[in-house]
């Protein structure tokens, strides 16, 4: 009995330096990262910015620490020959310990992305505290620091106000898609290695964009925008898309979650305002004497939102034309994307991937030199499409003016 005592308190006195937290820290000591943004240094270094909630603004009174005054945000910016370098030269500047496990952002200087990103993201994807889930966006016409600087009305964190833009600029006008830091680095060990990621622009008086008083507005001096994708091949910026262009890589590949397109009627340009409800893209690979062939198949549904003309759509065939004219520009969007990626020898819809994965012996034939295959590729694009509905009235009190 005696030994079995002793057994037990020799275990309770073991077990006592193991209890409680040995790593913990206090909220009050760490510095909060929301984003970072990346920039082009000179001598062949990296300056990166790091936006640190000020816990006192965006939650006073609950959260331990931070200032009642000032900004949401604070921004500071170190410079190193590796990303890990410039946060350790930050700790000079910075009263907390900087602190990764919250970051939601993460934007890349146009500068960086045009000499090269691809060693910047070993460092996510190494570190046990950042989120390979952090959004991706390339600053245009910028600087990655200037577009975390910026103060956003609506949100507290601009962080979260970029990336509340994306997500709905995404969803409901669809010349953008979300991009994150482990899609990064997967496309970049592929072998076609071609990645699209949206930019964000900041747009406005550059010089109040850091200013409290940016957000003290109704109609702020400077705002960030998401603005168009950046085509990055081989981990370099090629160019950048936009409008219909976008759109058709979009459609073409499998993206599409909403958007509005306009068609023509009754002879008047853009007359009618169409909303996709919905848009499915099928691609299918043949091979005809040695010639690689892909077909996109493209399935759409929405509803008419606006007519401007006196448009009688209870007459019979008048759903059947706007299907036929929405079909067509649709139709047109793809294939100008598709012949702009192909006089680029740029793969941006991912057909490499798709026949890799079902053909992989005829990948293994083709990728010593698939940028080559791709723009001689025979593609072709049908459209179908369906009107489901009109709204709350099929006739335009535009007929009774007319008259």
């Amino acid at each position: 009995m005696r030994s079995r005592l002793v057994y037990v308190l020799i275990l309770l006195v073991a077990a006592l330096p193991m209890t409680g937290c040995w790593n913990s820290r206090e909220p009050k000591q760490l510095a909060i990262v929301m984003a970072l943004g990346i920039d082009k240094a000179p001598g062949n270094k990296y300056k990166v910015s790091f936006q640190i909630a000020n816990s006192g603004q965006v939650a006073p009174g609950i959260v331990a620490g931070g200032s009642a005054y000032g900004a949401p945000v604070m921004v500071y910016s170190g410079t190193g020959s590796s990303i890990y370098e410039a946060i350790r030269k930050t700790s000079r500047s910075v009263p907390r310990q900087l602190f990764f496990a919250h970051i939601r952002l993460v934007v890349i200087g146009e500068s960086l992305a045009k000499a090269g990103m691809q060693d910047i993201f070993d460092f996510f994807d190494r570190s046990r505290e950042t989120r390979l889930t952090a959004m991706v966006l390339v600053a245009r016409g910028g600087d990655a620091e200037q577009a975390v600087r910026t103060l956003t009305p609506m949100e507290k964190l601009p962080a979260n106000a970029v990336l509340g833009k994306m997500t709905y600029s995404s969803r409901l006008w669809s010349e953008n898609f979300t991009v994150y830091i482990d899609d990064v680095i997967n496309m970049m060990v592929s072998e076609e290695n071609v990645l699209l990621i949206s930019g964000v622009k900041l747009a406005g008086d550059k010089e109040m964009s850091a200013k409290k008083k940016n957000v003290e507005q109704t109609n702020p001096p400077a705002i960030l925008n998401i603005s168009g994708m950046a085509v990055m091949q081989e981990g370099k910026f090629k160019k950048w898309l936009d409008g219909r262009l976008a759109r058709g890589v979009i459609w073409a590949r499998n993206k599409m979650e909403s958007s509005v397109m306009t068609i023509d009627a009754m002879g008047k340009p853009k007359s009618v305002s169409i909303e996709v409800s919905r848009g499915k893209t099928k691609v299918k690979t043949q091979f005809t004497n040695g010639q690689l062939r892909f077909h996109f198949h493209i399935d759409a549904e929405g509803f008419i939102t606006e007519l401007q003309v006196p448009f009688d759509m209870t007459k019979p065939g008048g759903i059947d034309s706007m299907e036929k004219e929405w079909a067509e520009t649709i139709r047109e969007e793809v294939e100008a994307a598709i012949k702009q990626a192909q006089s680029d020898k740029c793969d941006m819809f991912g057909l490499g991937q798709m026949l890799r994965r079902e053909h992989p012996k005829q990948w293994n034939k083709r990728k010593g030199d698939w940028n080559n295959v791709f723009a001689d590729s025979e593609i072709t694009v049908t459209v179908h499409t369906e009107i489901r509905h009109q709204g709350l009235r099929n006739k335009s009190y535009l007929s009774n003016i007319s008259k």
